[in-house]
């Protein structure tokens, strides 16, 4: 063998072991990245470049230019060498991620099935020596995207992945306390099963349940907090599978009431600085069950936005009843209750639910809230729940009865504050009895709970020396006090 051959062959063999090194983590390695303008990796990519690793936190942006900021999609592939073992691939997304190992059809790590937005998933895998094809799938529907790939060698010990920490834009705490409520059916319908408090309402239960006592499938939750908000514009960004809605101050800003996969829903808030109202309600139909709940504020390199109110000149009364559509697959909203010259103002679908704000004289109609738009629905084609207390509407705005203050002796209860049509909260301390009539001694019906929040649906009346509320919670209609010897029980929202 000649010398210049005997180098040229140590020369590719030096090659040869550099490029086949083995690898524990992502370190060294080169990524073929592709990018699609849809979430769905249809059609052929707008964006093809190399990547030295799968650490990308784009927060409310996009990779790069040309490619969407919401609704966009990528494919990132690898072809590294592996010493045998057996490794542990971490993944965190928002949205969803998908990690294929050498071709398999049934991916090592699959969010895309079942989701578990902005938490660390796992899975650990048998390699051979060699080669092996390492491909990610990554899917962004709205607000914050990030995604983060790696591995390890479990012959090494790893402590877990290094992951940085997220630039997401502007995140608010939202953090407890939050009552929580879940029932055992799809409707909010009845008693809680179980009520606990929570630092946050976010959950992915896979395809678990909430807790043993609550089905895995077609079960109900709703939360409630008062949080001390700064003045601004919020982007709330809710992901749920399968129905939500959220109130901010008595005011729907959202109304997703229906089954959905993985769906992801941006609205936008204006609040005033100081304290106020959330109220969340989720529903799980079947399969994979999660909520997550996101509230950010927007402005300028993270500052306060302009405060705008957020009152609408005639707010929704709340009587604590709603409608599900079940006679129509769609139904129409109009603005008068009347079939033929009433104007149509929205259609709402099959088996959605909104809340009951007025009813006809003769119960024949119902006026609903559909997402701030107040129109009527007939009521042949919607069943209604929990509208025993439904008052009479007058057009757009709702006639409340006047409930009289009887002419007893309450000059040792304090001042009525709580307004019908609002919300009313139960001081911290004991629990608040619900009777059948305004009178202590009347039958027990139900209790509120410390820092629970109640419809309220009368004015005051004055009996056994306290001033009583006619009250819906969680379904139970009754009469509850609003304190006595000169100290309040319950407060107004």
């Amino acid at each position: 063998m000649s010398r210049k051959w005997l180098w040229f062959m140590m020369g590719l063999l030096a090659v040869m072991a550099v490029s086949m090194a083995p690898v524990a983590a992502q370190s060294g390695i080169v990524w073929n990245s592709e990018f699609f303008n849809n979430n769905t990796l249809f059609g052929k990519s707008i964006a093809q470049r190399q990547d030295n690793a799968i650490a990308f936190d784009w927060g409310n942006g996009s990779p790069q230019s040309g490619i969407n900021a919401d609704n966009f999609s990528a494919r990132f592939g690898t072809d590294p060498f592996f010493s045998a073992g057996t490794y542990r691939f971490w993944a965190l997304a928002d949205d969803q991620v998908k990690v294929w190992v050498d071709y398999n059809r049934v991916p090592l790590i699959d969010t895309f099935t079942n989701p578990s937005v902005a938490t660390i998933v796992s899975a650990d895998i048998q390699m051979a020596q060699g080669v092996h094809h390492i491909q990610v799938d990554y899917a962004e529907q709205a607000g914050n995207a990030y995604v983060f790939v790696t591995w390890a060698n479990l012959a090494n010990n790893p402590s877990g992945p290094n992951f940085p920490p997220l630039n997401n834009s502007n995140p608010v705490p939202v953090s407890g306390p939050w009552t929580a409520q879940y029932f055992a059916n799809p409707s909010l319908f009845g008693s809680p099963t179980l009520i606990q408090s929570e630092p946050n309402p976010t959950h992915d239960w896979g395809y678990g349940s909430p807790t043993a006592s609550i089905p895995s499938d077609n079960f109900s939750a709703r939360w409630t907090s008062v949080q001390t908000m700064a003045g601004g514009t919020y982007q709330m960004t809710v992901k749920a599978d399968d129905g939500v809605r959220v109130a901010v101050d008595n005011i729907y800003y959202l109304n997703e009431w229906h089954s959905a996969v993985a769906q992801t829903y941006n609205v936008t808030v204006p609040l005033n600085p100081g304290q106020h109202t959330f109220l969340i309600e989720y529903y799980e139909a079947t399969g994979v069950a999660f909520m997550n709940f996101n509230f950010a504020l927007l402005g300028a390199g993270g500052g306060v936005a302009t405060a705008v109110p957020t009152a609408p000149p005639v707010p929704p009364v709340i009587t604590g009843a709603y409608v599900t559509v079940t006679g129509a697959y769609k139904l129409n909203v109009r603005a008068t209750p009347d079939p033929i010259n009433g104007a149509i103002l929205t259609k709402i679908n099959r088996l959605e639910t909104y809340n009951i704000v007025g009813r006809n004289s003769n119960t024949t109609w119902w006026q609903i809230n559909v997402n701030g738009i107040i129109g009527w629905v007939n009521a042949r084609f919607v069943t209604a729940f929990n509208a025993s207390g439904v008052p009479i509407s007058n057009g757009g705005v709702v006639v409340l009865t006047p409930t009289p203050v009887v002419s007893l002796n309450c000059s040792t209860a304090p001042a009525p504050r709580l307004v019908a049509g609002r919300y009313g909260r139960v001081t911290p301390g004991l629990p608040n009895n619900i009777r059948t009539q305004p009178d202590s001694n009347a039958a027990l019906i139900g209790q509120i709970p410390p820092g629970s929040i109640f419809a309220v649906l009368s004015n005051p009346t004055c009996a056994s020396g306290l001033y009583w509320y006619q009250v819906n919670y969680n379904g139970v209609v009754g009469w509850t006090p609003e304190g006595g010897s000169g100290q309040y029980w319950v407060e107004p929202l």
